[in-house]
């Protein structure tokens, strides 16, 4: 019996012997090395370095628009108000506004409770208040409850006093029941504000939140004065819809033609997620080589990765390569160039598309009745115009001549209705066609086929 026992003490010897060798060999780096805690809170100037984003001012004041819009109250209009002045920039709603523990936790950097909404990052209130002001004051309250809740932000002070685990929090108590939304108040501003930048920012706003504001969810009102949307010229106003599926996601809107500008840039789509613009004349799918007759479109893109900041796409996801071929796939037999007909003297510039009105310089007898074929908007073509022409020239949208120049009565004429003229091209009247519809590109001085 003793031997037995003897044998297993032995034998749990051995054992506990290999496993602590074998513990040993796993964990010897503990025996030389201390480990310590320590604390990796960030340094107070990370709330002052964070406006250093690169933003625009009209994407800063987009993010904070964009968490009224996730604070959309259910079959109730959202009323969103920015106003801005050269001392401060108010931006209020009527949402659902923020529980206590909602707006005390909205200072936090990086975190949010949000799935599927804008404001997914918890990065936006602070980075966009950062960017245009040195502080701000937030002020907000849920409806059924008569508190209400208020916390600020000075840069100055925060860098010489803050304390990341002693933040001061307003609870304001006796407010009325009702009430309900928020309001961010930006002071001490860093941008400056002017005529140009206000015009500038209605208009992107119009752009950026079109298809809220068309759909009536939302009513933005900027310095008292209501953002209409954005609306693009296209060209016979005919629009194809389209969809694709993608690994993981959707893409969906409509595209059109439109007539380049100056700016031969200025195509491509309007690209939203979950109804807010990310980003404007995106080219994915198109060639770059787009300056006569444009593609131009809307898209609504779910299912690829963002950007925190929410200005880009990732293009380098699988999702964004996949959906881009097939865009490609898609487009490549709309891009084809229209051919050019003629060429000559850019005389007065623009570009338009109308239909071609032939008219006999030489009829003196009937001329009346010759001028009486022009409607709005037609093409004068003609050997050169003269002064009987003029309330003809009222009438149309722009004029190709066979002879003339610069100084002709036509360009000069041209210039001073504001319509494009293409003088000089030899053989207008030969080659064109009466109720022909053509381009008219008087930047370049060529007419193309439509």
């Amino acid at each position: 019996m003793l031997t037995y026992i003897v044998s297993a003490i032995l034998l749990i010897i051995d054992i506990m012997t290999k496993f602590q060798i074998k513990a040993v060999s796993r964990y010897t780096y503990t025996m030389n090395e201390k480990i310590k805690h320590i604390d990796i809170s960030p340094h107070r100037s990370i709330l002052n370095k964070i406006s250093q984003t690169g933003y625009s001012i009209q994407e800063a004041l987009s993010e904070l628009i964009d968490n009224s819009i996730d604070a959309r109250i259910d079959n109730e209009l959202l009323k969103v108000s920015v106003n801005i002045t050269k001392e401060s920039i108010i931006v209020s709603d009527n949402g659902t506004g923020m529980t206590e523990d909602q707006a005390t936790k909205s200072i936090r950097l990086g975190f949010s409770e949000k799935q599927q909404q804008l404001g997914e990052f918890g990065l936006g209130l602070k980075t966009s208040t950062s960017f245009l002001g040195h502080g701000f004051t937030l002020t907000t309250k849920t409806a059924g409850n008569d508190e209400e809740y208020e916390l600020s932000y000075d840069a100055d002070d925060w860098l010489e006093h803050g304390d990341w685990f002693n933040y001061p929090f307003t609870v304001r108590k006796g407010v009325d029941t009702n009430k309900h939304g928020t309001t961010v108040v930006i002071h001490k501003l860093r941008v400056e504000v002017t005529d140009k930048l206000l015009a500038s920012i209605k208009e992107e706003f119009g752009l950026r939140f079109g298809p809220f504001i068309q759909n009536e969810e939302l009513e933005l009102i900027f310095n008292d004065e209501p953002c209409p949307p954005f609306v693009p010229t296209i060209l016979d106003e005919s629009k194809t819809e389209f969809i694709f599926d993608f690994n993981g996601g959707k893409a969906y809107g409509w595209w059109g033609y439109q007539l380049g500008g100056l700016n031969k840039s200025y195509f491509g789509f309007h690209i939203y997620r979950r109804g807010r613009l990310v980003t404007t004349y995106d080219k994915i799918g198109l060639t770059p080589n787009q300056d006569i007759r444009q593609i131009i479109g809307e898209m609504h893109i779910e299912g690829i990765p963002i950007s925190h900041d929410k200005k880009s796409f990732a293009t380098t996801s699988e999702q964004y390569r996949e959906l881009e071929k097939k865009l490609r796939e898609y487009f490549k037999p709309f891009e084809n160039k229209p051919r050019r007909l003629l060429s000559g003297f850019p005389a007065s510039a623009g570009r338009v598309v109308g239909t071609v009105r032939r008219i006999n310089m030489f009829m003196r007898a009937d001329i009346e009745s010759e001028l009486a074929k022009i409607n709005r908007g037609d093409i004068i073509v003609t050997e050169m115009t003269r002064p009987q022409f003029l309330l003809g020239i009222r009438r149309s949208g722009g004029i190709i001549t066979d002879m003339g120049g610069n100084l002709s009565h036509a360009a000069i004429v041209a210039r001073e209705f504001n319509i494009p003229a293409v003088v000089g091209t030899q053989s207008a009247t030969n080659t064109l066609i009466d109720g022909q519809k053509v381009i008219l590109d008087g930047v370049e001085g060529n007419v193309y086929e439509y």
